[in-house]
């Protein structure tokens, strides 16, 4: 929604309300450090919201982002001012790590958002730098991969998937990440990829989760035994 952008920006102004109220005797440069900081969080709350996830993922992402720039900005003010610490303060630290919870847990769970598409067939590197993010997408939502060892082109081969599914191409071949697919899914794709491609091995599995390097070792493994 277009008002999330105000969000971060609102709370983070609800955090130097203390100034409002007092004059700035204290502690001047902690609290331009912490304003600085909460001005960062706030900005950084304010682009999240239009990052490209469901908007349940979005709006905790932001008002985590939020409430932790109001944290700081809380802090500022009192710092500004010469005061006490307050117990919303650590309120605010609390609910924004939460919320970032929150955020987490939904962006990874059975509904979860696909990964984004590539620009074309991946590396080797492109797909260790998405590991994270396959991982923890298996863990709550089973991936089917599939391991092709083929000399197809890499313009033909990415013409022949989904909307969604990623290929990345390795040294014997290549593997593919089928989201939201089912193994039946995988069996009528490799049936028309060797219809189309010379396919001297592959192999398939359903992943639920664990080390991709494992389960790349694996269907490589299984592969060349065929081969």
């Amino acid at each position: 929604m277009r008002w999330l952008f105000l969000l971060p920006w609102g709370l983070f102004l609800l955090g130097l309300a203390p100034l409002a109220l007092a004059e700035p005797l204290g502690q001047v440069e902690r609290g331009l450090g912490l304003l600085l900081a909460a001005l960062l969080l706030a900005a950084a709350g304010s682009l999240f919201s239009r990052f490209p996830v469901a908007f349940s993922v979005q709006f905790f992402l932001v008002l985590g982002l939020g409430l932790l720039a109001f944290q700081l900005a809380l802090e500022s003010a009192l710092a500004f001012a010469g005061s006490g610490g307050s117990g919303y303060t650590a309120l605010g630290g609390v609910l924004g790590a939460l919320a970032l919870a929150i955020a987490f847990f939904l962006g990874t769970g059975k509904e979860a958002p696909l990964l984004p598409a590539l620009e074309g067939v991946g590396t080797r590197e492109d797909l260790l730098r998405l590991a994270g993010a396959l991982e923890g997408l298996a863990f709550r939502r089973p991936l089917v991969l599939v391991y092709l060892s083929t000399s197809a082109p890499p313009e033909r081969l990415q013409a022949e998937l989904r909307r969604g599914d990623l290929a990345f191409r390795l040294v014997g071949g290549y593997l593919l990440v089928l989201q939201g697919s089912r193994p039946e899914d995988a069996a009528g794709l490799v049936r028309r990829l060797r219809e189309r491609f010379p396919l001297s091995a592959y192999a398939v599995e359903r992943w639920q989760g664990g080390s991709l390097e494992s389960v790349l070792a694996r269907l490589e493994a299984e592969a060349l035994l065929q081969s």
